[in-house]
């Protein structure tokens, strides 16, 4: 996503459901306004001040209302995986996220 604050609403808006939610360990984020939060203060951490970037390892898998793929941590500059993990969505009707559960690899 785009580090500017409009952009981001913007891809939230088009890529979640209005009461999208996101687990991540004991983490729960519900709606937009969240949700915009969430990436914003992951994206300040891991981008901004660590310099990583996420790539999905791998190919993602759609089945039915689901779509599942392995993402991973990598410096910018290259180098060692920082973190690996995996991702599953639940979509709703319109295709858009209702559901995120990101699941992070033990080290």
């Amino acid at each position: 996503m785009k580090p500017t604050p409009a952009a981001r609403r913007a891809q939230v808006a088009a890529l979640w459901a209005e009461n999208g939610t996101h687990y991540v360990r004991a983490r729960e984020v519900q709606g937009h306004a969240d949700l915009e939060t969430r990436v914003a203060t992951s994206h300040q951490t891991n981008v901004a001040e660590r310099n990583y970037r996420f790539e999905v390892a791998g190919g993602v898998e759609p089945l039915r209302d689901m779509v599942k793929f392995n993402w991973r941590m990598v410096p910018k500059g290259g180098g060692a995986v920082a973190a690996t993990g995996l991702i599953v969505c639940l979509l709703a009707s319109d295709g858009r996220i209702r559901i995120d559960y990101q699941f992070i690899d033990p080290d």
